[in-house]
């Protein structure tokens, strides 16, 4: 029935048209494509799905294009199906992913819409149009740090030995917990490349004090306050290495001198999620 319902498309347009193949076929893609009047967009998609002489450009573009057509008639599952056919045809087509995600968007799938931005993204990291619908969905869905790992994911993708750029995803692994032996990863590479960056030893301090790991945390720590030695941070960071080992008097010296020299860190502090 579906093929012979497809016939019927094809048919009905050649019906309204020329002969000549080549004309017809012309006229079919420009008005899958630009038409503005729904059922002649939707019979001239559909007719060259069904049409065998199609490349699998032409195929992979009006399913596309029809699947932006039933999303503006608000038939959201029946576009995404056409999004997918488009990728199971194309998995490389960049477009059908962010339509994809447009209509998951609109319906409220925001966690669906997300993920198929990503997937977008990590094809084609210039489609601005997926990153402004991808902060927009992000601001419904998961936490925001997670919106900035995969921001860092990203700009990694293109520069991955950017030590600032390991260190900002160390820190954000660390801080939230997301996965210590990725944040390791990252400052361990990090410093390979710049082994005197305070910055990531404290952060690299921070992940030893969340894996337990007190005398690696104490060494780093150390080493970042030879390098910058009124650095208030890294004193507090001392400092709660020195409480977890049970040396209170050392911890409350630094402690109460890190705040000294940054009021308000302790504060900061218990912005990390450590259970000491």
């Amino acid at each position: 029935m579906k093929r012979a319902a497809a016939g019927l498309l094809v048919l009905a347009l050649a019906a309204c048209g020329p002969s000549d193949p080549l004309v017809l076929a012309e006229q079919r893609t420009g008005a899958c494509a630009t038409s503005a009047f729904e059922n002649q967009r939707m019979l001239a998609c559909s007719a060259i799905i069904a049409d065998p002489a199609s490349s699998p450009e032409q195929r992979v573009q009006a399913f596309i294009n029809r699947g932006v057509e039933r999303a503006r008639l608000g038939e959201h599952g029946r576009a995404v199906a056409d999004f997918g056919r488009a990728l199971r045809i194309d998995p490389q087509n960049a477009n059908a992913y962010l339509q994809r995600g447009i209509v998951h968007q609109d319906r409220g799938a925001f966690d669906s819409a997300v993920a198929s931005y990503d997937s977008a993204l990590d094809l084609d990291p210039g489609l601005d149009i997926a990153w402004q619908r991808r902060e927009e969905a992000m601001g419904y869905t998961v936490e925001p740090w997670r919106g900035e790992l995969n921001m860092l994911n990203q700009a990694l993708l293109r520069d991955p030995n950017n030590v600032e750029l390991l260190n900002n995803r160390c820190w954000t692994r660390a801080v939230n917990g997301d996965d210590l032996d990725l944040a390791l990863a990252d400052c361990n590479a990090a410093l390979a490349r710049e082994p005197r960056y305070s910055a990531v030893l404290d952060s690299r301090g921070l992940v030893y004090l969340k894996r337990g790991d007190y005398a690696r945390a104490l060494a780093d720590y150390e080493a970042a306050l030879a390098i910058e030695p009124n650095n208030g941070h890294y004193l507090y960071g001392r400092g709660l290495t020195h409480r977890a080992m049970g040396r209170k008097d050392l911890a409350d010296a630094d402690m109460r001198q890190a705040e000294t020299m940054e009021p308000g860190i302790g504060v900061q502090y218990a912005t990390y999620n450590l259970s000491l």
